[in-house]
């Protein structure tokens, strides 16, 4: 029911400018990124679009799991990740998942940030009224 109701949400958004110029639909969106490659560039590529109709609200790329490989320096996925920055968008990383994976908080590209627990922060994000998106 939540995600039809999503993408009720994100049709109207994108088909009637009028809800666009009124602002964003809460404080923030939160997007997971927990999957393969194609799910980071997925979450990265959404928050992006979304950003473009939502430009108040804020965003924030929560990455976990293995998928923190993806987003170290030596990624190639590291240009999306300045672009999406660029535009004031968060990437998040998973301080857990940075340990159990093996990977230095000095290994990730620019810009990242670094949370105790990301499936924490997202409740928390969620707590505070912020939208959540599992593309």
């Amino acid at each position: 029911m939540k995600k039809v109701l999503l993408c009720l949400l994100l049709v109207v958004g994108f088909s009637n400018p009028a809800f666009a110029d009124e602002g964003a639909i809460s404080d923030g969106v939160v997007v997971q990124a927990n999957g393969n490659k194609a799910d980071l560039n997925r979450a990265l590529v959404l928050a992006s679009n979304m950003h473009e109709v939502l430009a108040k609200a804020k965003f924030e790329v929560v990455v976990y799991g293995p998928n923190v490989h993806l987003i170290t320096s030596f990624s190639d996925v590291v240009p999306l990740i300045q672009k999406v920055q660029s535009e004031g968008i968060k990437v998040i990383a998973c301080g857990r998942s940075l340990t159990s994976e093996h990977v230095s908080e000095s290994d990730l590209a620019p810009g990242i940030t670094v949370v105790p627990f990301g499936a924490v922060h997202i409740v928390n994000r969620e707590k505070e009224g912020w939208q959540y998106i599992k593309p």
